[in-house]
């Protein structure tokens, strides 16, 4: 992973300082241990999916530095940097993410052992489709106006692809929310342990447009 060509600051825009994604993953891990011990790291309820009865999952949001923040969801070696290369990127990436940090918080029981039970909780954390990415604070509908408004990512592809869509042109925003966090989405997975895809296009649309 840390051989792979991913876009120079230049092209990118947005460049909350320099970390290679070997030590961003390190990082955020360091400071998920630090978020748990200090209780910034709050499980949502278990929620139900709408589109497959009996499936349920289990989400995490964490508390990081601001500046972390920025670096995982906005910066060129991020999150969104590694799919705007490709789908397979993304995932392997997101994923690299998901088995360094989802044990972490697995761990922690204290913080989720009066919502769900650990058999739950490792299924879903774990799972094949658990993705990180910006708290609901940033991407439900009706906190569309707390955007910011400056477009800073500049990577080709997305800015075509906003070209001639209305605002915001949400795959050119660098968003922190506040707190500082991150979501951890867990997958949906029924009583005997299988995965449900909600959104199989998840990582294509990330490819195409930066967004979800």
């Amino acid at each position: 992973m840390s051989s792979l060509s991913l876009p120079s600051g230049s092209c990118w825009g947005c460049q909350p300082g320099e970390i290679s994604p070997d030590e961003l993953v390190d990082t955020v891990s360091e400071a998920v241990k630090t978020a748990l011990r200090e209780f910034r790291a709050l499980p949502e309820g278990r929620e139900c999916c709408e589109d497959a009865k009996g499936y349920f999952r289990a989400s995490v949001v964490i508390e990081l530095p601001e500046v972390l923040v920025h670096q995982l969801m906005n910066g060129p070696t991020g999150c969104r940097a590694h799919y705007a290369v490709s789908v397979e990127a993304g995932e392997q990436f997101n994923r690299r993410l998901v088995d360094a940090v989802a044990p972490l918080v697995i761990q922690a029981e204290d913080l989720y052992k009066e919502k769900f039970d650990r058999l739950f909780f490792s299924r879903s954390l774990l799972g094949r489709f658990s993705k990180f990415w910006y708290p609901k604070t940033l991407t439900d509908p009706s906190t569309q106006d707390y955007l910011p408004k400056k477009e800073e990512i500049t990577h080709t592809r997305w800015v075509e692809y906003w070209r001639k869509r209305p605002e915001p042109h949400k795959g050119l925003l660098a968003p922190i929310s506040e707190p500082p966090s991150i979501l951890l989405n867990g997958t949906f997975v029924n009583d005997a342990g299988e995965a449900y895809e909600q959104k199989p296009h998840r990582s294509q649309q990330l490819f195409e447009s930066g967004w979800t």
